[in-house]
């Protein structure tokens, strides 16, 4: 049974198809123009609080995660948005290539890969139009070699999203979207990656005797979820299917897919890690939001219905408990959870999808006395603070080209 201490009740009425909720247009594919408003006094508010009272918090480290990177992708999405590239050098400037990075981590949330990949691209995009500090950046081929090196840490290196080598292949993925010249990355480096976390999971799996081809363990765990978990290795390797073998795809990845979508607890949610009975968590890093995308990406792939239901499964865990009690980040809160309907209105044109994204959106916006737990713990980063409420509700302007940041594609 949920622990009612971890979300609180949503109050909201559900989806009605004979009336247009005031929060979309009359259309119902997008939102209305006085939410639309709200939400841009809402934008313009908080970046000028940023920008004085957090100053400060913006630069506790140079990651995307918990630090200015983080902002610099914000920037990098608005100005993709709108061909911008004056948002572009907004992005640049929170962005530190020259010092700071340690060359521990691999990731692109947490490791050096985020903000090398934001740089390479960014530096792509301006080319020579950009000369003058504190903008000027190498050429982004020499911004690449530096991310192409970090395979070095590849053995030594986890194989989840958010440290490990999952993440790698994001940032290397991200690279490959904007700049789909093979010299910058060449295919062969993504399916060194591939093959090395195929090769970590059938290790594994052989190792425990795992009834799964594929399993992965983070710090003595077999976590299920998207941060750490099995479901963004998965995620990864789907989004990477250009590179994966088809052998590996059919025999390795969908029976794998196949053994944790059984994994489900009778709630519908998903528990945290492998053999834990608790049911709790709701919320993007584990539990069943992590596991609609992988669904739904699954559906379009394997061309399977019943992906299709298990994300809409998923969608309906979400609404019922994902008003999180924790407050309105990304990683653990409500606003990555909105990203779970964004995600089912993508995949089905279903208004009640776009309706319930914007009712977490709603939540996130009024932040009513009582609805965050405690104070996050890094208030000005990407995925535990402000800037992922900002994120959201920028995405939501476009909502048919919205990605999950640092995760979709």
């Amino acid at each position: 049974m949920a622990s009612q201490s971890s979300y609180l009740k949503n109050s909201y009425e559900e989806y009605s198809p004979s009336k247009v909720p005031s929060i979309l247009n009359e259309g119902r594919n997008g939102l209305s123009s006085s939410f639309q408003e709200t939400l841009q006094a809402f934008t313009k508010n908080k970046l000028v609080f940023m920008n004085t009272e957090m100053e400060n918090d913006i630069f506790y480290d140079t990651t995307v995660y918990t630090g200015s990177a983080g902002f610099g992708l914000f920037y990098f999405m608005c100005a993709i948005t709108d061909e911008n590239d004056e948002l572009l050098k907004q992005s640049l400037s929170y962005i530190n290539i020259k010092k700071q990075l340690k060359g521990k981590r691999i990731s692109f949330l947490c490791g050096d890969a985020g903000p090398l990949a934001l740089a390479t691209v960014i530096s792509y995009k301006l080319g020579n139009r950009v000369t003058k500090k504190p903008y000027r950046l190498p050429e982004y081929t020499v911004i690449a070699e530096r991310l192409l090196a970090l395979i070095s840490l590849l053995s030594e290196s986890p194989d989840e999203v958010l440290y490990g080598k999952a993440g790698y292949l994001y940032a290397l993925l991200f690279v490959k979207k904007y700049i789909p010249d093979d010299t910058v990355i060449p295919p062969d480096h993504i399916k060194k990656v591939v093959r090395a976390i195929i090769k970590s999971g059938r290790h594994y799996s052989t190792q425990v005797g795992s009834e799964s081809p594929l399993l992965w363990q983070w710090h003595d765990k077999v976590y299920l979820g998207a941060a750490h978990g099995v479901a963004g290795i998965l995620y990864m390797l789907l989004q990477a299917h250009d590179y994966v073998d088809p052998l590996d795809m059919s025999d390795y990845v969908e029976p794998t897919l196949q053994w944790l979508l059984r994994q489900r607890l009778g709630s519908g949610n998903y528990p945290s890690s492998l053999g834990s009975p608790r049911d709790r968590l709701v919320q993007w890093c584990h539990g069943a939001p992590g596991f609609v995308p992988l669904c739904v990406l699954a559906h379009q792939y394997f061309k399977n219905d019943k992906y299709l239901k298990i994300a809409k499964e998923c969608g309906e865990v979400v609404w019922r408990r994902g008003l999180c009690a924790k407050g309105f980040s990304l990683c653990h809160g409500v606003a990555g959870n909105a990203y779970t309907f964004i995600q089912l209105y993508q995949a089905t044109k279903d208004p009640v999808h776009l309706y319930r994204a914007g009712c977490f959106m709603e939540w996130c916006v009024s932040a009513r006395p009582g609805s965050q737990a405690r104070a996050p713990d890094r208030r000005a980063s990407l995925f535990e603070g402000l800037p992922g409420r900002l994120y959201l509700a920028e995405e939501l302007n476009h909502v048919d080209t919205a990605k999950f940041p640092a995760f979709e594609l």
